[in-house]
């Protein structure tokens, strides 16, 4: 009696076992089934992803600048803006350092539809010593005096038609968080998005009329600090007020590859890589003028 009941436990026990395991196989079995349409899914994303990151890469393929060398020597017009900003009564004296945000957008917007290839310091130097260039349309943005309009106002006009440009940084003014002008933060996040910044001196003085022990510290203490805090080979100069002489240029040999003067005209290699010309941007040149004085 004994020895049966113990077989009939033992046959019980079987069975919950067996149940069990079917049990187990069973949600298994489904947890896969209802895992399949999610994987297919995530394969799917995976494979859009794919896609995308390709196109990304054969479009930034296609985007790469081709430069081409020149028969003729290569001339480049360089544009000399300061503030971008509705003129006040009382900037009279300057007014022909100011250009309101509506003209200066009407211009960068014509630039852009006429096709034109806007150059880095570094693309100028090269198309003037390789006498190349990236495109048959090319012009180089410069901004003299490091002022806070061109972070309020200049830069995100230029973002929107994914342009770029060159600050002339007095880097006095920056160091002291001078009102008015740029921070170093300001600087750094720009320089982030493309904009370009370059040597206008540590305290803006007429380096003409300037010992030449001060000469020498002023663009070598400006050169010192923009290539320290961003990290940068620093290679233009803007020489203040357009002010310079025979030692100034000798001197600025030794640290810059560039230099840009107030002289009025369009850049070339004969000028000297140390005195470019450029074009003054008044606040009366519309878009037609603009573009008469880039090409005369």
């Amino acid at each position: 009696m004994k020895s049966r009941r113990k077989r009939r436990k033992t046959l019980l026990t079987v069975i919950n076992l067996s149940l069990l395991f079917s049990s187990l196989l069973a949600l298994l079995a489904l947890f896969f089934l209802l895992r399949q349409p999610e994987q297919s899914k995530e394969n799917q994303l995976e494979s859009a992803s794919s896609q995308q990151v390709t196109k990304q890469e054969e479009k930034a393929s296609s985007e790469q600048v081709n430069w081409t060398v020149q028969d003729q020597p290569v001339k480049i017009p360089i544009l000399m803006y300061h503030a971008i900003h509705e003129m006040a009564p009382e900037e009279a004296a300057n007014a022909n350092l100011i250009v309101s945000p509506t003209t200066f957008e009407s211009q960068i917007k014509r630039l852009v539809d006429e096709g034109y290839y806007f150059l880095s310091p570094e693309e100028a130097y090269r198309a003037l010593t390789e006498n190349s260039l990236p495109s048959s349309k090319v012009v180089w943005l410069t901004f003299d005096d490091s002022l806070l309009d061109f972070y309020t106002i200049a830069y995100p006009i230029m973002t929107k038609y994914k342009v770029k440009a060159t600050n002339n940084v007095i880097t006095g003014y920056t160091e002291s968080s001078k009102a008015g002008h740029l921070s170093i933060d300001q600087i750094k996040e720009m320089a982030k998005n493309g904009m370009s910044f370059q040597s206008h001196t540590v305290n803006h003085p007429d380096l003409e009329m300037s010992a030449q022990e001060t000469q020498e510290s002023e663009l070598s203490q400006s050169k010192s600090y923009l290539d320290t805090v961003l990290k940068q080979e620093t290679t233009a100069i803007a020489y203040p007020a357009g002010r310079y002489s025979q030692t100034t240029l000798s001197l600025a040999e030794h640290s810059y590859k560039l230099g840009v003067t107030t002289n009025e005209g369009i850049a070339s290699a004969d000028d000297g890589l140390l005195s470019l010309k450029r074009i003054r941007i008044l606040p009366n040149t519309d878009p037609d003028t603009l573009i008469a004085s880039m090409t005369s």
